[in-house]
């Protein structure tokens, strides 16, 4: 239970982050600031997975 609440947790963080990004960028680039929004989303997804491998194999967390 608690670790889906950290899950949880951190995914709405990150959307967050995501969302400023776009709302920051958004009066400089218009709409393709929601890539910006996309690419945050994409590197967390994917430091996370790295992350969850690395604790499969017996690495660092």
């Amino acid at each position: 239970m608690r670790e889906q609440l950290t899950t949880w947790l951190d995914m709405l963080g990150l959307v967050l982050i995501a969302a400023g990004a776009a709302a920051g960028l958004h009066p400089l680039i218009g709409w393709a600031s929601l890539a910006v929004g996309g690419a945050v989303v994409l590197a967390g997804s994917a430091y996370a997975a790295r992350q969850a491998t690395a604790v499969r194999k017996g690495g660092k967390q």
